[in-house]
């Protein structure tokens, strides 16, 4: 918590110069330490931003397109089938993650929610077997 404290006291030799360390430059110390940060991450600014919104309300619009894809997959069959529900996966969860960025909780991340690098790669297998048929 007063790791402003410490480290000012560290770059002070604090042994032989205790006394250098004056009352205002304690209460400023102080005062640094125990105000809270509000400082907001760039993700959280621009989430409250025009673009931000107009970000997230693209996101919600790529998410309807993952569920209508869901829902043209599931009148396919065989290897179509499978691959448009895979894309489909994969294009709600990029869709998921745009239109939530300003939802994140405490030690969650928006990287977390978007599609692995593996859900990629099996994508594109899916994709150029398609191709090949």
């Amino acid at each position: 918590m007063f790791t402003g404290l410490i480290l000012f006291l560290k770059q002070q030799d604090y042994k032989k110069n205790m006394t250098k360390l004056n009352r205002t430059q304690l209460k400023r110390i102080l005062i640094e330490e125990l105000m809270p940060s509000d400082q907001a991450s760039e993700m959280e600014e621009f989430s409250r931003s025009k673009s931000g919104k107009r970000v997230m309300k693209t996101g919600e619009s790529i998410k309807k397109c993952g569920m209508t894809m869901r829902e043209v997959a599931l009148d396919q069959t065989g290897l179509m089938r499978k691959s448009l529900g895979t894309m489909s996966e994969f294009m709600y969860k990029i869709g998921n993650a745009l239109s939530g960025m300003n939802e994140l909780k405490e030690n969650e991340s928006m990287s977390s929610k978007l599609p692995t690098l593996q859900e990629y790669k099996a994508l594109l297998k899916e994709l150029q077997k398609l191709e090949k048929m």
